[in-house]
């Protein structure tokens, strides 16, 4: 991902990709990265803008380096999508001082969101991206769909 002045301080991409999606994310925490790239996540195949959230899951998360908490985060993402038929349409990471912490989703059942892309099947390792450059977080990450 480019640097650039005209971004915000916070937010998301959803970017082409040959046969998957590409999720592009940052922000000023390693925290609120991770939640902008679990929006793009839900972007990317669901409009979610008039879901108002029904339901929550938190889950705790372990201390991790930073590829790994990323990759949990949003695989955690993908299973409640798949094994619970509930998308996350708000997140909360909220972490502790040894790096590990608390995910929360508030969450809507797959059926009252209106598809707009193929349902992720799990993240690649392949290209991710994530980390501190310049004070802000970044990361970019490729989905199978």
């Amino acid at each position: 991902m480019t640097e650039s002045e005209d971004l915000p301080l916070s937010g998301h991409q959803v970017l082409p990709h040959t046969a998957d999606v590409a999720l592009a994310a940052w922000a000023p925490s390693r925290a609120e990265c991770i939640a902008e790239a679990v929006r793009a996540l839900v972007e990317s195949f669901a409009d979610v803008t008039d879901a108002a959230p029904g339901g929550s899951i938190a889950f705790p998360v372990e201390p991790e380096g930073d590829d790994d908490l990323l990759v949990s985060v949003l695989d955690e993402a993908i299973y409640q999508i798949e094994v619970h038929d509930r998308v996350p349409v708000d997140v909360e990471v909220a972490e502790d001082s040894d790096g590990g912490g608390i995910v929360r989703f508030a969450t809507v059942p797959t059926d009252s969101v209106e598809p707009v892309g193929a349902i992720p099947k799990g993240v690649s390792w392949h290209d991710l991206q994530f980390g501190c450059s310049g004070g802000t977080w970044r990361c970019h990450v490729t989905v199978d769909v």
